[in-house]
């Protein structure tokens, strides 16, 4: 059920339709039945009830307030309302956000992903691990030549058939752009890597040199080979976002390798990501990527800056209980200040937005959600010593790099994307990965 869940979701068109969703929710609902999941036990309690907290907050936008209450607790809403609404302008009882059909959609994608998690977690107690991760590997080889060679044959349809909402977009299939592309990619190529070394650390001893016979099995060939893939498929994007989040992904891999690898080791692996940077660099059109990074400061950040800019006053405005999770486009239509040839869609920054529709509402107890999983996942790395180590370090690393890439884009609000950090999530936080076998 997690594969299929991933699977689905991925080629699914990343899940951005909500018809789509349906079955990533059977999948979960069955997964939970099957696994029952432990919540708020005594390692996960602070990170549990965080994300318990963010699914109360996303609801109490939508419960209804009296036409007493509500210009006291949501007085930016009711303005909203005001200047939107001719005929009707509102003021009267209603709940916090401005379009309850979006926020409670959000709500409902949140729950789902999150029942994702737990259930996962449980899961993974039992076992599943290395065969969850071979199977994002193999999802990873069969997703990057499908979107190279959709983006270059037909790039303005999924699957070279399926016109976008956006008339504009040019998709990634299954993706709708090169960002959430590189998102999926830059999140997956860390596990794999881990997972990668921990089979060749499953097959020797300490002390033992190393058997490349043994240790570079059919097996390791294809998880290299899926690596090197999914690496090419980045740079081929020419999402900067998407190659900044894969470069942080990487170098803090590297950092927690010094504790548990030789320092021959370390400069061989080193040595390693770079030649497979360098070497995925001639499978792509190296002109366009060097004036993609050209522009990352005049086009990429001031850009952002430029829209951060705007959007600000919409967090004060609605401060503190935000305009409700989703609504993000529609109230941003008010504060947009730069040319109305386009409107802005989004925040271009994960964190700024939730404060934007969550307020401290909803930033709190995902402020303390993340610090949690932070010490969490620490906490479970010291005190594992088998070779697992590599697989969740790897998990860690790739939900730190989109962490990374959510500063400039909203990636993570692609089902896929949050999808793939749910499993990744559960697979750094698991107990009892000691007991599995070995694959």
């Amino acid at each position: 059920m997690i594969l299929f869940a991933t699977a689905w979701t991925l080629f699914a068109f990343a899940g951005i339709y909500r018809w789509t969703t349906v079955p990533l929710m059977a999948s979960v609902l069955i997964l939970t039945r099957l696994v029952r999941p432990r919540i708020a036990t005594r390692a996960n309690r602070a990170l549990d009830l965080a994300l318990i907290a963010a699914l109360a907050a996303v609801a109490l936008q939508l419960v209804p307030l009296p036409s007493a209450l509500r210009p006291i607790a949501a007085p930016a809403a009711v303005a909203f309302e005001r200047a939107v609404r001719v005929a009707d302008p509102g003021g009267g009882s209603g709940p916090i956000t401005v379009d309850p059909d979006a926020t409670a959609f959000a709500l409902y994608i949140d729950g789902v992903v999150i029942l994702l998690f737990w259930s996962a977690r449980r899961a993974f107690e039992r076992g599943g691990v290395r065969r969850v991760v071979r199977g994002i590997a193999v999802l990873g080889l069969i997703a990057v030549p499908l979107a190279i060679a959709q983006h270059l044959w037909s790039p303005k349809a999924f699957y070279g058939e399926v016109p976008p909402i956006a008339s504009n977009a040019l998709p990634f299939t299954p993706f709708v752009n090169r960002n959430d592309f590189a998102g999926w990619l830059l999140t997956a190529v860390p596990a794999v890597l881990g997972y990668a070394i921990a089979r060749i650390q499953s097959r020797r001893h300490a002390g033992d040199p190393l058997d490349p016979e043994e240790a570079f099995d059919n097996t390791s060939m294809v998880l290299g080979f899926a690596i090197f893939v999914m690496t090419v498929g980045l740079l081929a994007s020419l999402s900067r976002s998407g190659l900044l989040g894969l470069i942080a992904a990487l170098a803090l891999f590297l950092a927690i390798a010094r504790g548990r690898m030789s320092a021959a080791w370390l400069r061989w692996m080193t040595l390693g990501i770079a030649a497979m940077l360098l070497l995925g660099l001639m499978y792509t059109n190296a002109g366009a990527l060097r004036e993609r990074l050209s522009g990352a400061v005049t086009e990429g950040v001031f850009g952002r800056v430029d829209i951060w800019r705007q959007t600000w006053p919409m967090v004060t405005d609605f401060w503190p209980a935000g305009s409700g999770v989703g609504t993000y486009q529609k109230v941003m239509l008010l504060y947009q200040t730069s040319s109305r040839r386009f409107s802005i869609s989004h925040a271009d920054d994960e964190y700024l937005q939730i404060l934007a529709e969550g307020g401290a509402l909803l930033a709190v107890p995902a402020a303390i959600a993340i610090v949690a999983a932070a010490i969490a996942i620490r906490r479970r790395l010291i005190d594992d010593r088998s070779p697992i180590y590599w697989v969740r370090g790897g998990a860690a690393c790739g939900i730190f790099g989109l962490a990374i890439q959510n500063v400039f884009e909203m990636t993570l609000r692609v089902p896929a994307n949050a999808v793939l950090v749910a499993v990744l999530a559960a697979i750094a936080l698991h107990d009892g990965a000691a007991r599995q076998p070995q694959a």
